[in-house]
């Protein structure tokens, strides 16, 4: 009996490891700007760039992009701190059947930004034949005086 509760356990704990390595990425975008490691100046505009991939490809559903929102935290080492702003509380996340969309839009730093490390986080909601699902890519930023 012993045994099979072991194995149970195992098998959950693999199940878990193996869904969280596969939603540790964005599932229907591929963020293009900020790139991770990227120096903005305090006071300038930060380009937000990514793009949507199909959704739908030789007729098969691969699942739905809900929604998107872009966040700004400070940072210390590679952990998340403080959320500053929401960047982008809704961003546009369709796509073409067989085409990728690509969306684009400035953010002004503030101006009173210290210098330092920092993090854009992109939040996406999507939904696949197995449920609603949450993915978050975090982009590590540099803030120059």
């Amino acid at each position: 009996m012993k045994v099979l509760a072991i194995c149970a356990i195992l098998l959950v704990a693999l199940l878990q490891a193996v869904t969280a390595s596969v939603f540790s990425q964005l599932q229907f975008i591929k963020i293009v700007s900020p790139a991770s490691g990227a120096t903005v100046q305090a006071g300038e505009n930060m380009t937000i760039k990514y793009t949507m991939q199909p959704l739908i490809l030789d007729h098969v559903a691969f699942g739905e992009a809900l929604s998107l929102n872009v966040k700004f935290h400070s940072r210390s080492g590679n952990k998340k701190q403080q959320l500053l702003t929401t960047i982008a509380p809704k961003c546009p996340v369709t796509a073409k059947e067989s085409k990728y969309v690509t969306y684009t839009r400035q953010w002004k730093v503030p101006a009173n930004t210290k210098p330092g490390s920092y993090a854009v986080e992109f939040n996406e909601s999507f939904r696949t034949r197995g449920g609603t699902f949450t993915a978050t890519e975090t982009v590590k930023i540099h803030i120059l005086d």
